[in-house]
């Protein structure tokens, strides 16, 4: 009797060790594969954004070249914004900047511009003469996109160009800018 108590306790007990380290493998499993969100959306509820080559940009040379050639001549740089059927009830915006911006000194001058095109029209145009020491550039502040149907692809073009002012400007053709592309969105119910 004393014999099969024994193996009574012993097996409940396997059985209760089994069922903890079970539930320990579960939790730990669930708590790595756990997404923390806490603003409540997930990806379904963001834009689709591709890029024609890459988020990243590097334009080692510059030529100077006239302000209507940089359609034709300019560093130009392509992506797209889709918004899908599952944005139908969401208020989207996005914001566009460069992160991580290294560019030459001798570029920071009112004739190194960019422009910034949605859909074939200027949404952003600037130069880089007012960045400073940033590595930052806001292109396009949080800026609401209303389609008109969904889902709706927004075509962005980003140029950037050395503006021939007539004056000698060899020295500023070897310069270089390097950065990227970074496309935030926002979504509000």
């Amino acid at each position: 009797m004393e014999l099969k108590k024994l193996v009574l306790v012993l097996f409940i007990t396997i059985a209760v060790l089994i069922g903890i380290l079970f539930g320990i493998s579960y939790g730990w499993y669930a708590y790595a594969n756990a997404q923390t969100d806490v603003s409540g959306s997930t990806i379904k509820t963001k834009p689709t954004i591709i890029f024609a080559q890459t988020e990243q940009i590097f334009y080692g040379k510059t030529i100077p070249i006239l302000d209507q050639d940089r359609y034709t001549y300019g560093n130009k740089s392509s992506f797209t914004v889709t918004l899908g059927d599952n944005l139908k009830d969401y208020e989207t915006g996005i914001k566009i900047e460069l992160k991580d911006l290294k560019m030459s000194e001798e570029l920071k001058i009112p004739n190194y511009k960019y422009e910034l095109l949605q859909d074939g029209i200027t949404v952003a145009n600037g130069d880089f003469s007012t960045i400073g020491t940033s590595t930052t550039l806001e292109l396009l502040p949080m800026t609401i996109l209303t389609p008109n149907s969904y889902p709706k692809t927004y075509t962005y073009e980003l140029l950037i160009w050395l503006s021939d002012d007539g004056t000698n400007q060899n020295n500023l053709m070897n310069r270089g800018i390097s950065a990227k592309i970074n496309v935030t969105s926002a979504e509000k119910k």
